[in-house]
């Protein structure tokens, strides 16, 4: 049972310009379970705002170890902000410790026993949005490891005058503005529907107060995130519906139509793109990563900051493109795809690998049905998909397991591990491999073989972690008992093949999509973009210049700015490590004879190349010609000429279509000869 206590309240004059009203405390609950210190306020104002609000909360709490502790105001309204939070405080007690959202110095730069004057994690100015202070507000105290160490509030006080912090005015954006009214429910982990509208003017400015022309309509949300929503910033779900709560497909900021969505709050991640950061280069290497558009958000006409709506990755033509799987679909070939896992933590049903992971204490990873769901997939499925995956594993736990008839290569889609390993290791992704890792298994006839991918959450990637943080260093290494990583990598990493592959992948993508120049590039328009509406944002969340779990910079005198040269710092160092690491060798494209007579001439313009290129060659005589273009480790991506040619010149189209950026070789065969060049694809 919750425990509740009732404080003695005393005030100052209101001729003063402030009041103060200030309690007892009381014991604080060791069980895991929060403690609830309520504190009636009455003769105020019916309405804080600008010029008279909330301004100051002091308390006094003995506790052995302040890190196991949270400390919140709640507002008759129901309005939270953070006071102090264990995961970045530390040491017993605070003793007279006061809060108020116009000081210096964040209470995460403080030490114990924190006495005197912070800035509070959360930001007063919530308060102070014209709602009524007149009522119950409540100190909640919790203690996160129970049963271990107590303790107790001694005292706390909130003070209210004529210098409070503002609430955020806003009423324009350069982004798009979405808004969600609740119509007074409760936002939890079970969907309730509620009414949301977007703006969208682009390319002219959006106001507040402008018609809703980008969605009006219905959709349920619930909180999204494991960790995640632990914050005061949180992150949603929404799927759009019709009146009746039927899903509806929409075409939502210029994305694909999808009727599952989510809103990302980017809580921790100062720079509130890296994840956009890992989806737009592993688009940009070719394969597929959840669409995004930034956008600021308005919940119960509360200002919440800038979030990213984001696809939800899902089987769909134009997201992970397997086939559908039928109720009926339980004999060859169509039992054979498509599935979609996802390697996880065991909150969702699923069953553990036949192998233990990379963990000390010998546990294993877990697979969770994504696709189909556990309440679709027949058992037919369940045991094809499940029998699947253990042939991926003994395969990659046999003798001989990098041979390519009955190892590994048999079964997996090696290209789609090798660009998954480098945006993992290249970002240092604190949850690589082992959580949020998504594979998917097509049809047989239709790449039937396992893939890895699309990437999914780096908010704690890009030098944003604790413990293995640094530039240096590989993260496929990391150990951990709780959810292990398959030893997969492990495997890859002793194949001299894979290892080629990795080494002429990674650079010739550094030459091309991931230069320094680029990913510079990239961030700078994001925090261009961004410019405006991160400044409301870190004024709603005041974190810039706190040390919020688990951010590794510097935090004294922080800015956005400072953050972004971070990130592009930490980017080049990382990169340069790995172009040390990354050891192999490419195979080395050379003519075969020396008799080179049949070809006067053959040139290739333009290149670099953008969309197509023309390769004209003039051949002396009449000759037995292929042409063909093949990748860094010599599959080929396209034949364009396999004929008895006539002497003279000769021009050929190269389209790239589909082709991902990177470094390409034409490959001329004329009768026994061979001749090769270099086409750059931009």
């Amino acid at each position: 049972m919750k425990k509740i206590f009732t404080l003695a309240l005393f005030t100052l004059p209101f001729l003063t310009g402030a009041q103060t009203f200030q309690g007892v405390g009381g014991g604080i609950q060791n069980n895991g379970q929060p403690t609830y210190f309520y504190l009636n306020v009455t003769g105020l104002p019916s309405q804080l705002d600008n010029n008279f609000g909330l301004t100051d909360v002091s308390i006094t709490i003995n506790h052995p170890a302040v890190q196991e502790l949270s400390v919140n105001l709640q507002s008759p309204s129901g309005t939270t902000v953070e006071l102090t939070d264990g995961n970045n405080c530390s040491g017993p007690n605070y003793t007279g410790t006061s809060f108020n959202s116009s000081n210096s110095t964040s209470i995460t730069l403080g030490a114990s026993p924190y006495t005197g004057a912070f800035k509070p994690i959360g930001y007063f100015g919530r308060f102070n949005n014209w709602q009524n202070p007149n009522g119950s507000w409540r100190l909640i105290v919790k203690d996160y490891v129970a049963f271990f160490n107590s303790g107790t509030v001694i005292s706390w006080s909130i003070t209210f005058g004529t210098s409070p912090s503002p609430a955020i005015n806003f009423t324009s954006s350069n982004l798009p503005i979405l808004f969600i009214n609740t119509n007074n429910q409760t936002i939890s982990s079970n969907s309730v529907q509620v009414n949301m509208g977007i703006i969208d003017n682009s390319p002219n400015r959006n106001n507040t107060n402008d018609a809703w022309n980008a969605y009006n309509g219905k959709v349920g949300i619930h909180l999204h995130g494991s960790s995640s929503r632990a914050f005061e910033k949180k992150p949603y779900a929404i799927e759009t519906q019709d009146a009746s709560g039927n899903a509806i497909d929409v075409p939502l900021l210029g994305m694909p139509a999808e009727s599952d969505w989510l809103l990302i709050a980017s809580y921790q991640d100062k720079t509130l793109m890296r994840s956009p950061l890992s989806y737009e280069f592993y688009r940009r290497m070719g394969h597929y990563a959840p669409r995004f558009r930034y956008v600021e958000l308005v919940l119960n006409n509360e200002y919440q900051g800038v979030y990213q709506l984001m696809e939800k990755p899902k089987r769909d033509s134009l997201r992970i493109s397997v086939k559908k799987l039928s109720a009926t679909d339980n004999s060859a070939p169509n039992i054979t795809g498509g599935y979609i896992l996802k390697i996880d933590r065991t909150n969702a049903p699923g069953w553990y690998s036949q192998y233990p992971g990379n963990s000390n204490a010998g546990s294993r990873f877990y697979y969770q049905y994504d696709y189909p769901k556990d309440s679709k997939i027949t058992s037919a499925q369940r045991s094809y998909i499940q029998a699947y995956m253990d042939s991926v594993e003994e395969a990659f736990n046999s003798p001989n397991f990098a041979d390519p008839q009955t190892g590994y290569p048999n079964f997996i889609g090696v290209g789609t591990f090798v660009d998954f390993f480098i945006l993992n290791e290249f970002s240092k992704n604190i949850d690589a491999y082992r959580l949020s890792t998504y594979l998917y298994k097509d049809r047989d006839g239709h790449g039937s073989k396992l893939h890895i991918g699309p990437v999914w959450d780096y908010d704690l990637a890009w030098h944003n972690c604790i413990g293995n943080c640094t530039n240096t260093g590989w993260q496929y290494q990391m150990n951990d008992s709780a959810n292990p990583s398959p030893k997969w990598w492990f495997k890859l990493m002793q194949d001299s093949n894979f290892t080629n592959k990795l080494y002429c992948r990674w650079h010739e993508l550094r030459q091309t999509v991931l230069t320094d120049a680029n990913l510079y590039a990239f961030v700078d328009s994001l925090g261009a973009v961004l410019n405006e509406s991160q400044q409301r944002n870190f004024t709603q969340w005041p974190i810039l210049g706190a040390n919020i779990h688990p951010n590794p910079q510097i935090q004294q005198g922080a800015s956005y700015q400072s953050e972004l040269t971070d990130l592009k710092t930490w980017i080049s160092a990382r990169a340069g490590w790995l172009d040390w690491a990354i050891q192999g060798h490419c195979p080395v494209l050379t003519n075969t004879t020396n008799d080179n007579s049949m070809v006067d001439n053959i040139r290739v313009f333009p290149n670099p190349m953008s969309t197509s290129t023309t390769i004209a060659l003039t051949l002396k005589q009449n000759a037995d010609v292929s042409l063909r273009i093949v990748d860094v480790v010599g599959n080929e991506v396209a034949l364009l000429l396999n004929e008895h040619a006539p002497s003279g010149e000769s021009q050929v189209l190269f389209d790239r279509e589909q082709l991902p950026a990177g470094i390409y070789f034409y490959q001329l065969q004329v009768n026994r000869s061979l001749k090769t060049g270099k086409i750059v694809v931009q």
